[in-house]
């Protein structure tokens, strides 16, 4: 949605300190925190420019092309931080009211790492903005907060995702087995054509971390549910 989020720098580091924790076979082996911390606040810039980047695109649940072109974008970052990449488009189809004749397609990306732990980071790149709104909403900073559609909503959380491995790889971690990442493109309208997908990928891990935002708190949230249906 269009509430603020804030830039606090412990905002990015609750969430690359809990996948470091994660990732690691063994606790003690886990990166310092001072590192991470350090690590967090050279990050906020770079984090707030692919924030704009991912605002910058209009992507609502139904805008195919909208969402052709960001799932591009997160799949060029991706592959330069060096997953193996694909765009997944959506087969087995769970078909509602509301449900477009094609869903958006889900990025995705795996990671070899040296250890054992199967690990999954997802988000989603959708929205419940209209066509044309971006242009009298534009992203921007004021202050300690970032404005613009969808920012909270879960563009946040695709920035995170691609900024803790970022991090994760300055820091040469690579104790996992693999470390997958999938951004689906129609949460907002109840994943009908990537929850076969994250199902099935998410049974084979070990941890699963979603990137939803939870608030303004920054608490770690173990689960969260919610859907509602009208006539």
């Amino acid at each position: 949605m269009s509430r603020p989020a804030p830039l606090a720098p412990h905002f990015p580091l609750a969430w690359i300190a809990a996948c470091a924790l994660a990732l690691s076979a063994v606790p003690a082996r886990a990166a310092p925190v001072e590192r991470i911390h350090e690590l967090a606040l050279q990050e906020k810039a770079p984090l707030l420019d692919t924030l704009r980047d991912l605002v910058n695109i209009e992507s609502g649940s139904k805008d195919a092309e909208g969402l052709a072109r960001l799932a591009a974008l997160i799949g060029e970052r991706l592959t330069r931080l060096g997953g193996k990449v694909e765009i997944v488009e959506p087969t087995d189809i769970y078909r509602m009211d509301d449900t477009p004749p094609k869903p958006g397609a889900m990025a995705h990306a795996e990671f070899k790492g040296t250890g054992s732990r199967k690990i999954m980071l997802i988000a989603h790149m959708d929205t419940v903005y209209l066509p044309g709104m971006l242009k009298d909403q534009p992203f921007r900073i004021d202050g300690e907060r970032a404005y613009g559609l969808a920012v909270a909503d879960d563009k946040q959380g695709v920035a995170l995702i691609l900024h803790t491995v970022a991090m994760l790889q300055t820091l040469k971690f690579r104790d996992y087995g693999t470390l997958t990442v999938l951004i689906n493109g129609d949460e907002e309208i109840s994943s009908p054509g990537s929850r076969s997908t994250i199902t099935r990928m998410a049974g084979e891990q070990d941890a699963v971390f979603s990137y939803e935002g939870g608030g303004e708190d920054g608490r770690l949230r173990l689960a969260t549910s919610g859907i509602g249906a009208g006539t």
